[in-house]
């Protein structure tokens, strides 16, 4: 048994980042989904909130590894 995490540049801060890629947020961007770090989503939700739009869900294990029986 193994585990697994993607790596990934977030699109909003260009940092590179580790994620379960079943369960990390993400935005759509010409069609593709792009990872979103944990820091970002933090940052953006009381913006969100205060817009009136719906926050970001941040998964317990969106920033972990993965089983690899999951993938």
């Amino acid at each position: 048994m193994g585990y697994a995490l993607g790596m990934g540049t977030c699109i909003a801060c260009k940092n590179v980042f580790a994620f379960n890629p079943l369960r990390v947020p993400s935005v759509r961007v010409k069609g593709v989904k792009e990872p979103v770090c944990r820091r970002c989503i933090e940052l953006a939700n009381p913006q969100r909130r205060a817009m009136g739009l719906k926050e970001f869900t941040i998964q317990p294990d969106a920033y972990d590894p993965v089983d690899e029986n999951e993938l």
